[in-house]
């Protein structure tokens, strides 16, 4: 990364956290997956620990995660986010997702995995080499939190903490149909998607969850990183 990419992105932080500061959400990055885990498990019980991030089941030592946490100033846990880096090589994601796509299984529901599916889209064939995933995306429901436009900067935040701590080529997450056709995937600041990536049939239902697959090279993260956002955005 040049100097000058390390100067904007410095100061990208800055903005993001007097941001975060005007909201009163402390803002703490840690790299202690198995911390989280105990979070999630104590303060989280309305969205579980999601497979890709939970270190029974991933090796995630060695920097290979991190996760990012907001709390309101009574200590209390109002976000949280988490991002995992995977190295491709020459592989690409559609490839990877073929293998693997059963392990990012939506969280806390009832999951058929015999009868679900991945579609590789054109976005998930191009991506390769330093590759990371960014999930586990949640605000507490409350006045406070919505409506406000915080999730685009928690988002943007993300992003480009990612940027600059691992240089990925790439970065992807996965977002349901219904909350993408809202407007949820510019919200997160995604420039491209894969509709209908993934089809997660539930146990006992017709209708599965379908899935899109957002996604962004690196230089679509310095770009978005001089996007004005809106003061107010949609809940």
């Amino acid at each position: 990364m040049s100097i000058q990419n390390l100067y904007d992105g410095a100061l990208h932080l800055c903005r993001a956290l007097r941001v975060f500061e005007d909201v009163q959400m402390h803002i703490e990055v840690s790299d202690d997956m198995a911390a989280y885990a105990r979070l999630i498990a104590t303060e989280r019980p309305e969205q579980p620990l999601g497979a890709p991030f939970d270190p029974a089941l991933q090796d995630l030592d060695g920097g290979k995660a991190y996760f990012i946490s907001g709390r309101n100033p009574q200590g209390e846990l109002v976000h949280t986010q988490a991002l995992r880096l995977l190295d491709l090589g020459d592989g690409s994601v559609a490839d990877y997702l073929r293998r693997n796509f059963h392990d990012f299984p939506p969280p806390g529901v009832p999951i058929d995995l015999a009868n679900s599916a991945y579609n590789a889209g054109p976005g998930a064939r191009r991506m390769k080499g330093r590759v990371v995933y960014h999930g586990e995306i949640w605000i507490k429901d409350n006045p406070a939190w919505r409506g406000r436009g915080v999730i685009d900067h928690l988002s943007r935040f993300a992003l480009l903490t990612a940027s600059m701590h691992w240089q990925p080529d790439y970065v992807f997450g996965f977002i349901a149909r219904g909350k993408a056709r809202k407007g949820l995937t510019e919200r997160l600041c995604y420039m491209h998607y894969d509709p209908y990536a993934l089809a997660w049939s539930l146990e006992g239902r017709n209708q599965p969850i379908t899935g899109n697959l957002a996604w962004m090279a690196n230089d679509d993260i310095r770009y978005m990183m001089d996007v004005p956002l809106d003061e107010v955005s949609a809940a």
